[in-house]
């Protein structure tokens, strides 16, 4: 098991043993982390550099790195700009309900 999958592991625990609260914030993390999962893909598809993102994008590389890091809080204008940088665009979708 990978480091990744233990510190998984015991976050999910821990949501576990926080109740709904712990839920909720899980749940959270897990958008966070599939919309930075999104953003990385879709710039290695492209085969673009972080830079080149921002230059695309009218952001600083600053801004793109630290979206990438999930550690910004990007505003939908935010994440229009980097969208329209990587040839994209934003798209609610619903979550996928387990059967």
């Amino acid at each position: 098991m990978s480091d990744f999958e233990d510190l998984l592991r015991q976050i999910e625990q821990e949501a576990e043993a926080e109740g709904p609260t712990g839920h909720a914030h899980l749940a959270e993390l897990r958008d966070r982390f599939d919309l930075v999962v999104q953003i990385v893909d879709r710039r290695r598809e492209l085969h673009m550099t972080q830079q080149q993102v921002a230059a695309a994008s009218g952001l600083h590389q600053s801004v793109v790195s630290r979206i990438e890091q999930g550690v910004a809080n990007p505003t939908a204008r935010t994440l229009t700009q980097l969208a329209r940088g990587l040839d994209a665009r934003l798209v609610l979708a619903a979550r996928s309900t387990p059967e």
